[in-house]
């Protein structure tokens, strides 16, 4: 059963009766003199005003069959690249690894390391939760989400690890979540029969350890010690590599520089709902007023010719 929030849908129609309404205003031939024009600042208000930024987002991740098109691709793509990896000793997806010559790593047992919020869990039901409630994210209300343990798993998820425990490779998990919230999100990914090692903690969460942090390069490291990473999987540019946190064409510079991983040993899920390339867009600065994002947005918008 749908269940609809009347007042909230009244609010959004008010909203887009508006916009059509100073749109048409702006455009007019016979708007008076005197009224000034609708300017950029005033659509930007407008739009934060009675519209939700992930609502497109959020609906194509969880109605549209090419979001799992793209999911089922990518791990269809991954199974591939991982029997070619295993066949070649010195192959590795790790910069870390790479950096240090094969003779480091090629003895190692092998591993793929994977993301899991929106890369093997889907999390879109929290998103659509905040879309509803006219809310954002915070760390509260996420690691509720998790201690639910009703994330879904991502399209081709569960077949692709399996497959790699099938092959005798070791499956580990690197994610974000923190330490607080992994027992429930080992319970989650056990639901779905997500392979699990029951002797070893291959379920590395932030602030498991000193130094463990947002950043996943020292557990990446960490994890270049002692596995042969045949491939990273992930949803974020920080999932990869470092450098994740800088501008959009230092970000860009960094993905032409590992040109070669991608799509072999480094394959990528879809996630238009949030991530680094998102904050990169208003410099990572998430004390900035709604506004002020959606106007560094909005010059990041490349219409192909001057205005």
């Amino acid at each position: 059963m749908i269940r609809l929030d009347f007042s909230r849908a009244r609010w959004w129609a008010a909203g887009l009766t508006l916009v059509f309404a100073l749109t048409t205003a702006a455009c007019s031939t016979t708007r008076p003199a005197a009224e000034a024009p609708m300017t950029r600042a005033d659509s930007l208000a407008v739009v934060a005003e009675f519209s939700d930024p992930n609502l497109k987002s959020t609906l194509w991740t969880q109605t549209a069959v090419e979001y799992g098109g793209v999911a089922r691709q990518a791990y269809a793509l991954a199974e591939l690249m991982l029997q070619r990896a295993l066949s070649d000793s010195a192959w590795t997806a790790a910069i870390e690894q790479a950096e240090r010559g094969s003779a480091a790593y090629r003895d190692l047992p092998p591993a793929v390391v994977l993301d899991v919020d929106e890369t093997v869990l889907d999390n879109s039901a929290y998103q659509a939760r905040l879309i509803r409630q006219n809310a954002t994210y915070d760390g509260t209300s996420w690691n509720a989400w998790v201690r639910e343990r009703k994330a879904t798993p991502v399209p081709g998820a569960v077949a692709f690890t399996q497959a790699a425990a099938r092959m005798g490779v070791e499956v580990i998990y690197l994610t974000n979540r923190d330490h607080v919230v992994e027992e429930a999100t080992r319970d989650n990914l056990r639901l779905f029969d997500f392979p699990l090692s029951p002797d070893e903690d291959l379920l590395l969460t932030q602030n498991e350890r000193p130094a463990w942090d947002g950043s996943k390069t020292p557990r990446r490291t960490f994890l270049a010690d002692r596995y042969r990473i045949l491939l990273l999987i992930g949803d974020n540019f920080g999932d990869f590599a470092p450098g994740a946190e800088s501008s959009v064409g230092e970000r860009q510079r960094l993905s032409q520089t590992y040109a070669r991983f991608w799509g072999s040993r480094w394959i990528v899920l879809p996630n238009a709902q949030y991530g680094s390339w998102e904050a990169a867009l208003y410099e990572f600065n998430y004390g900035l007023p709604y506004l002020e994002q959606l106007e560094r947005k909005f010059r990041h918008l490349d219409p192909a010719h001057n205005e």
